[in-house]
């Protein structure tokens, strides 16, 4: 048996466990089957899925044949794993990366293109920190607060339209090597991310920062529109802004992977934090922005760190939404 096949047995056992430990507790707490027709579909969907996925697995893991076919399929099964059972997800996002590697084309090799003076990029910088650490405070609906954000999502295009027309040419036509890179990466990030979160907790006692408690408490109000805004709006608009912005202005690697991903790391905190403590959590969210910025500076292709965003948003948004409105799925 090869390690791949080996990889994806380990992620089937794994789920195995999970998936029966699951089916006790709601047995256990008697919401297995509830009043709630919603509740029963999602709660059969996910057993059914989890079952399908690991036989797929545990069938993969024991043929003779070439699994190399199978990638999407693992894939989708590994995402779905991830948002119940991190190891199994993982594990299958690693098998995924290594399949068909010897068949994969190099990543190409783009250049970053200045299409503006340096100054342009800093005075679009600081207009959008301003706005959403400093204007934002004195708006009085919603309404303004999404007409803000849509200013400056619409400007940050405007400023790369050419960055991102060329990036998503070569992001279509390389989608298979981007997509086993990110899926790479994404899984070395989220081992990193997971250590530092745990270790945090067990030293500060806080589960989580404070933006996290604001943005699990507005998903229970405004669920489509703060899905909007994580899924899409911001990998799109923090990667023109941390990753875009800081590229153009930094040439030297490690000062550019640093600073972009310690400002990305200080805003995510510095804005709501509640004690001294919390400031820890900056850690999380720079180790992100340093695995984002080393992504773009390996890549050039924006599309790459709005893509590897946007799954990382993704699983997060679904996983926080099935804690938030079917808590005993989770």
């Amino acid at each position: 048996m090869d390690k791949n096949k080996k990889l994806l047995l380990l992620s089937a056992i794994f789920m195995i466990c999970y998936t029966l430990f699951n089916i006790v507790s709601l047995l256990v707490t008697n919401s297995l089957i509830t009043k709630d027709l919603v509740s029963n579909i999602i709660n059969i969907f996910i057993i059914s899925s989890s079952i399908i996925g690991i036989i797929l697995f545990f069938k993969y893991s024991l043929t003779k044949n070439n699994i190399d076919n199978k990638r999407g399929i693992i894939i989708f099964f590994s995402i779905l794993f991830l948002i119940y059972n991190v190891i199994s997800g993982i594990l299958g996002f690693v098998v995924s990366a290594y399949l068909n590697k010897k068949k994969k084309r190099e990543l190409p090799k783009l250049e970053i293109e200045h299409n503006y003076k340096w100054y342009v990029y800093i005075i679009a910088f600081l207009i959008s920190i301003g706005i959403i650490f400093g204007l934002s405070n004195y708006f009085t609906n919603k309404i303004e607060q999404i007409v803000s954000y849509i200013f400056i999502m619409a400007m940050m295009i405007f400023i790369f339209r050419k960055d991102l027309k060329r990036d998503f040419k070569y992001f279509k036509e390389y989608f298979r090597e981007y997509n086993s890179y990110v899926f790479k990466m994404y899984g070395i990030s989220l081992v990193v991310l997971l250590i530092l979160s745990i270790s945090i907790r067990l030293f500060t006692r806080i589960d989580t920062a404070t933006n996290q408690k604001d943005l699990n408490d507005l998903i229970k109000v405004m669920p489509v529109i703060t899905s909007f805004l994580t899924i899409i709006y911001a990998p799109i608009t923090e990667e023109l802004l941390f990753r875009g912005v800081f590229r153009k202005l930094f040439k030297n690697k490690y000062l550019f992977i640093i600073l972009s991903g310690v400002l990305f790391g200080a805003a995510h905190v510095l804005d709501d934090f509640q004690s001294m403590q919390e400031l820890l959590y900056i850690l999380v969210y720079s180790s992100l922005g340093c695995f984002l910025a080393g992504i773009y500076y390996k890549t050039n292709n924006l599309f790459t760190n709005i893509y590897f965003h946007f799954i990382q948003n993704t699983i997060s948004t679904i996983a926080l939404l099935l804690i938030s409105f079917l808590p005993n799925i989770i």
